[in-house]
């Protein structure tokens, strides 16, 4: 595809790196793939609820179902994937989870 394609960022569950491009996992199981880093992405959606939880994903944080806890741990999405926390990221994770939790 050539040209822009203009994304609700409300409709990005999460971003995935793969290289020096990102892959854009988007509501109704549509994906899309943008010739940025993830940390260029990182820097785009970080004011709008947006969180790396790991070297390789970032997430929406209103996107996440459930928890797993572990060493990292892991979460789960909307969309039924899953998505790895890495250890250092965890504690950032949870502070982030708070406004969430009942």
């Amino acid at each position: 595809m050539q040209g822009l394609e203009f994304v609700p960022v409300e409709s990005i569950t999460r971003c995935d790196s793969s290289n020096n491009y990102t892959e854009f996992f988007l509501a109704g199981n549509k994906r899309l793939l943008v010739s940025r880093t993830l940390k260029e992405v990182e820097d785009m959606l970080t004011d709008y609820g947006f969180l790396r939880v790991h070297h390789s994903h970032i997430v929406n944080l209103n996107a996440i179902t459930r928890y797993i806890k572990g060493e990292g741990g892991y979460l789960v999405m909307a969309d039924g994937s899953t998505v790895d926390v890495s250890r250092s990221r965890k504690e950032l994770l949870m502070q982030k989870l708070q406004p969430y939790k009942e």
